[in-house]
């Protein structure tokens, strides 16, 4: 990698521009003090100590004593790697944190007038319908599969690992058809505090959140599970 490229490279990780300088600035003069960075980095020394100070935080750069001088040195650039870790892990918490309040929200939200059955349209819509599924807080979720094309084994297995990891242990119970089903529903439906229903492979999806039908709905589905 060019090393002019390599400051706008942290960046990417999180670095301001200064950051970076000072940063790469302490690898190359090794054991060092704040005057000499500051000189080569071609920044006031107050301004170097305080960028130095934070880049300690982040644990690229620690401090020794000799003398009573204070000296500096750039740890190692597998630290970076540190750094990309604990960004990644503050996104995933902010992310289901994000989804504890949708889901906080949605529990006060009053329908009044508005539709308790939804229908959904092409690709984006039906995303969206999957994307409402994730913010479940049921623990018991039913899913009956009549059409793996619509929903793959794979992207299942994925929206149940987020719902686990957001909500602890969690039951799936899925099941495809036997021989002796009525085949009333010829997609998939899934059943949680609401229920989804995509009937086939034309993207189109129905979002139930009447309790009365997602009752009957339930009923109907555990009475075939059951059988």
């Amino acid at each position: 990698m060019e090393l002019e490229i390599l400051p706008l490279e942290l960046r990417k990780l999180g670095l301001t521009e200064k950051q970076s300088l000072v940063y790469l600035t302490a690898l190359e003069l090794g054991y060092t003090s704040i005057q000499k960075i500051a000189q080569k980095a071609k920044i006031s020394r107050p301004t170097t100590y305080e960028i130095v100070k934070s880049l300690k935080q982040k644990g690229l750069i620690s401090e020794s004593k000799d003398k009573n001088k204070r000296y500096f040195i750039a740890e190692s650039p597998d630290k970076l790697l540190g750094i990309l870790r604990i960004e990644k892990k503050e996104i995933e918490e902010k992310e289901r944190e994000f989804l504890r309040i949708i889901s906080a929200l949605k529990s006060k939200y009053f329908l009044g007038d508005k539709s308790e059955i939804k229908t959904y349209k092409g690709k984006a819509e039906i995303e969206s319908l999957f994307e409402d599924f994730l913010t479940t807080q049921s623990k018991k979720i039913y899913v009956f599969i009549n059409n793996e094309k619509i929903w793959p084994l794979k992207a299942r297995q994925s929206a149940y690992q987020k719902i686990t990891k957001r909500l602890g242990k969690i039951e799936i119970l899925e099941r495809k058809p036997i021989k002796h089903d009525i085949p009333l529903f010829p997609g998939i439906i899934i059943i949680y505090e609401k229920i989804i229903i995509i009937p086939n492979e034309k993207l189109t999806g129905i979002l139930v959140e009447n309790k009365i039908l997602i009752d009957l709905i339930k009923s109907f589905f555990l009475c075939i599970w059951e059988k």
